[in-house]
């Protein structure tokens, strides 16, 4: 209905309906006063109401809804409705859009018989979220919602004539700058939509997502009409989720730890410095794992894969290749992210840089398997070895050799301690080079070593193994300043198939096969096969 219409019906009304009760209302639906503008008869004020829900029970709300949607679309509309002071009563409530002659809706009671309002209510001003606002072309403000007051401080009348771009945050005039020209730029009843601060009278902010309106081709009266949301309590649960989140950042970057989140998809949604340094990786990009040992990427993409799959906790531990710091150890802790639905929607990753630990580890794991003298087996490693080696199913048998060094006190007597060290060490290495790359050379202490051959099918063919031995140290030779010294030993072979014998065993048949060499020995080298 155009204007014209619309002013025919407000006064038709107020002539059929001279005792009805009435009030204004504002674009967001709150009671305001009645505009002086308009000429009443007899009509009655509505007071003590906020809006026409506080009127009518409950199960008539509805209508209420239905009737100031209709409103908004046809300009006019009505409904029956029973009032909380009379509910035996049926009333009928009218709907007027007078925004274009008196800056308001008007809303009629008719039948009612006494008051429209149940009871008085102390409730005071309610502040609306909603206002609008007319503009010249120029940005000047035509009219504005009589309930600006209660959002900004300033009355209607203070604000009409003013400069819009006045009202707004100075640090916010080159974004509502730029919008304006934009909507007036666009062909008219365009509409666009803006979020800019506005200054409260007090000079506090008010946050507000304007929707600007083009009627710059309105014959009567060219203007933008601007529909004012106030959203200062989201901005501030935005500006707070940011504090949050920088605060979180922060947090991150002070930790000992790489941290990255993932989207469901795998890709990088947020990593601290330490995780950016070491991956190369940046936000949106799929977490590359081209660093990673090869060895280990397939078990780190499973874990990635799985906890995106919103499957356990996992922790894991993998090799990479850093640019700057080379080969490192890195424990990685990655836990799946839900939203509350319990839906799968990222992951997040704690990286713990173990290298020297792992180096740590390593060493002391290495200390506590080999002799640090000579690098063999120290006797308790050699005796693990040799039960593992008894328990295999395949093999077809093992053989031992235990060897003693003869005359070894008198070394470290006559030639001191390092000399005898360094003859340790000759013998180990010639163990070493005598043996099969699968055989185990342990130092069961002092000047006594084990060799353990795996898959020896019997007893000559052990036999032969330790002849290679004594060939080997026979040639075996120690400079000492101008003097030649040569290892001498005694040796004694054991043998057992599969499973046949307990470790224990199998090393003391050796070891006394070792003394009965060395009780009949011959030259340097004695060796004696057990029976």
């Amino acid at each position: 209905m155009d204007h014209a219409g619309l002013d025919a019906v407000l006064t038709a009304a107020l002539a059929q309906y001279p005792d009805a009760h009435i009030t204004g209302i504002s674009q967001n639906g709150l009671f305001v006063s009645v505009p002086p503008t308009l000429e009443l008869i007899e009509h009655q004020p509505i007071s003590n109401s906020r809006s026409a829900l506080d009127l009518v029970v409950a199960e008539d709300q509805h209508f209420v809804f239905e009737a100031w949607y209709e409103v908004h679309a046809e300009g006019v509309a009505n409904c029956d409705v029973r009032l909380l002071a009379a509910p035996e009563q049926p009333v009928r409530l009218h709907f007027i859009d007078a925004r274009h002659s008196h800056g308001v809706y008007i809303g009629l009671v008719t039948g009612a018989a006494g008051s429209v309002s149940a009871r008085a209510l102390d409730i005071g001003p309610v502040k609306p979220r909603l206002i609008s606002m007319r503009k010249s072309p120029a940005a000047q403000v035509i009219d504005v919602d009589p309930t600006v007051e209660l959002v900004l401080g300033w009355t209607a009348e203070e604000l009409t004539g003013r400069r819009a771009l006045d009202l707004v945050h100075p640090d916010d005039h080159p974004r509502a700058i730029t919008s304006w020209i934009d909507m007036l730029a666009a062909p008219p009843g365009a509409a666009r939509r803006v979020r800019l601060r506005h200054l409260h009278k007090d000079g506090t902010a008010i946050w507000f997502e304007i929707t600007n309106h083009s009627h710059v081709d309105d014959a009567d009266l060219p203007h933008v009409l601007a529909e004012m949301l106030d959203i200062t309590d989201e901005m501030a649960a935005q500006e707070a989720l940011r504090a949050n989140e920088r605060m979180l950042a922060r947090l991150t970057e002070t930790l000992p730890v790489g941290v990255l989140q993932l989207d469901r998809d795998g890709r990088v949604v947020y990593q601290n410095s330490r995780v950016a340094r070491s991956t190369g990786a940046t936000v949106g990009d799929t977490l590359p794992l081209d660093t990673v040992d090869a060895d280990d990427r397939p078990a780190v993409r499973a874990a990635v894969e799985a906890v995106l799959r919103g499957e356990d906790d996992i922790d894991i531990e993998y090799g990479y290749v850093d640019a700057r710091a080379g080969h490192r150890r890195i424990h990685a802790l990655l836990r799946t992210l839900t939203g509350e639905d319990d839906a799968v929607n990222g992951a997040i990753v704690c990286f713990n840089d173990i290298t020297d630990a792992s180096r740590l580890r390593e060493e002391l794991r290495h200390r506590a398997t080999y002799d640090a003298l000579t690098g063999c087996l120290n006797r308790a490693s050699a005796l693990a070895a040799l039960q593992q080696e008894l328990a295999s199913p395949g093999s077809r048998g093992t053989a031992v050799m235990f060897i003693d060094l003869n005359g070894f006190k008198t070394v470290n007597d006559e030639y001191g301690h390092a000399i005898g060290d360094e003859l340790l060490r000759l013998v180990a290495d010639r163990l070493r080079a005598a043996v099969r790359a699968a055989d185990v050379i342990g130092r069961f202490g002092g000047d006594e070593f084990v060799v353990i051959c795996a898959d020896v099918s019997g007893i000559d063919r052990a036999a032969r193994i330790a002849e290679a031995v004594v060939a080997t140290l026979n040639a075996a030779t120690l400079e000492v300043g101008a003097t030649e010294m040569h290892p001498q030993a005694s040796i004694g072979v054991a043998w057992a198939a599969s499973g046949s014998a307990p470790a224990e065993s199998l090393i003391a048949r050796a070891d006394a096969a070792m003394y009965e060499a060395k009780r009949t020995r011959q030259g340097r080298m004695a060796l004696v096969l057990a029976g």
